[in-house]
């Protein structure tokens, strides 16, 4: 009888845990049939009203950056000296972990991006796409970025004592990154692909064959790592949420590219894991929000970048929960504060280094925010919106229930800024125009 009565509990039991594995795996088949491929990666219908363009009273206004047109040989001739570029030697010689000068990079793939999303918009594409596709070719021969520092190497380094880590974990704002280097490699291949996936359609066979060799290199050695040792495919997530909505952006062009939504099932649900756990109580973004005096700007790189992938997956039709939806909203009010008030608070929370470690971290609600990558120095302070988030206040009223107070000087500076960051035309931090989705 005893034995009867194991045998039936550890059936129940057994029964239950199957019952909910076997609806768990429907579920999620059910949600991978109902991924729908936007047409142009991120939107499936263009938004003709964000044609991209800069003010004539601008400094741009006559320079290469004042039309979008790779006829003109000035335009093409800059993108093309890319290939030239050494990103690795440049980021050894010139940035540290405070200051990371990446714009040689991204501002290349900010104004081919504006090019393209223009010309679909005004009915050019085929003409553009052409030279897009000669540059896109020229840069895959060339191989570019492609000797740029690994994961891989980075663990090798570690191993050796070789390596060197953002403000070496204890605020140093001088010290070298090498994740830096990786991490930027990431963005580049992120977005190749985004725009790689615009002109695709008029791709010849050989051009085809050369850009995809060019980008699964870009995805094996780059944008996969990243995303599944660092970002947000990690399986014990661990802190901070940055660009290319922590590396899933990058996964989602490679998904994109070849039709695979099995992949953006997974990326979508592993990044809202990450967004749900990250995201604490009151709005606060786990280390974004507490990075020293650049905390409050921070955590616009953190919300800009979530409210990125739920924009996105809207498009891709992929559902996400009330209860995400609902932080972000607290993620979003979060900014209705003052500063400098706020670095002041943040100041008087205890910190200290770990005894493992040697690392930083403060406590808050009892627990633990690793901080070993803040500047407490004044002198560093951004007290204002991230002006590199190009839309985070129409992201945030678009996609949250959250309000933008535009009488705050944090706003004011910031609406100031953006028109100074970079070509401010596209989001560098998405690779992508989120106005420019037709909803």
């Amino acid at each position: 009888m005893y034995l009867f009565r194991k045998y039936f509990i550890i059936s129940f039991i057994a029964y239950f845990i199957l019952g909910d594995l076997a609806l768990a795996n429907s579920n999620e088949k059910i949600i991978v049939s109902d991924i729908s491929m936007p047409k142009y990666f991120f939107a499936d219908q263009i938004n003709k009203t964000c044609k991209m363009k800069k003010d004539t009273n601008e400094f741009y206004s006559n320079s290469l950056f004042s039309d979008f047109d790779l006829k003109k040989n000035n335009n093409y001739q800059w993108l093309a000296k890319l290939k030239d570029y050494n990103w690795v030697e440049d980021h050894a010689k010139r940035s540290d972990s405070l200051d990371v000068f990446f714009h040689k990079l991204t501002d290349r793939m900010e104004y081919l991006h504006a090019t393209l999303v223009n010309s679909l918009i005004d009915g050019t594409i085929e003409v553009q796409a052409d030279k897009a596709i000669d540059l896109m070719v020229s840069w895959a021969k060339a191989d570019f970025i492609m000797q740029t520092t690994t994961i891989s190497q980075i663990k090798e380094m570690i191993k050796a004592g070789t390596f060197s880590s953002c403000y070496q974990g204890k605020g140093d704002e001088r010290a070298k990154c090498h994740w830096h280097a990786a991490q930027e490699a990431a963005r580049y291949a992120g977005q190749f692909g985004i725009n790689a996936n615009l002109v695709k359609p008029y791709m010849n066979k050989n051009e085809l064959a050369i850009i995809e060799k060019y980008f699964v290199s870009l995805y094996k050695k780059y944008i996969h790592p990243w995303y599944f040792l660092t970002g947000a495919g990690l399986k014990n997530i661990n802190y901070g949420f940055y660009q290319m909505g922590h590396g899933a952006i990058s996964v989602l062009a490679f998904a994109h590219w070849n039709n695979d939504k099995k992949l953006v099932s997974n990326t979508f649900k592993s990044t809202l894991r990450h967004i749900n756990t990250l995201v604490l109580k009151d709005g606060f973004i786990n280390n974004n929000s507490f990075r020293g005096v650049r905390g409050y700007w921070y955590h616009g790189t953190a919300l800009n970048n979530m409210l990125g992938i739920v924009a996105l997956a809207e498009e891709y039709n992929y559902p996400v929960s009330d209860n995400i939806l609902n932080k972000l909203t607290d993620a979003v009010n979060f900014m209705d504060k003052d500063a400098i008030k706020y670095l002041s608070w943040l100041e008087k929370l205890p910190r200290k280094k770990s005894f493992s470690d040697g690392k930083a971290y403060l406590k808050h609600n009892g627990e633990n925010i690793y901080v070993g990558n803040a500047s407490w120095k004044h002198k560093n302070s951004r007290n204002h919106m991230k002006s590199s988030a190009l839309f985070l206040d129409y992201l945030s009223e678009t996609y949250t229930k959250g309000k933008i107070n535009r009488d705050r000087k944090e706003y004011k500076i910031y609406n100031y800024k953006r028109k100074k960051t970079g070509l401010g035309l596209s989001d560098q931090e998405l690779g992508f125009n989120p106005k420019c989705i037709y909803r």
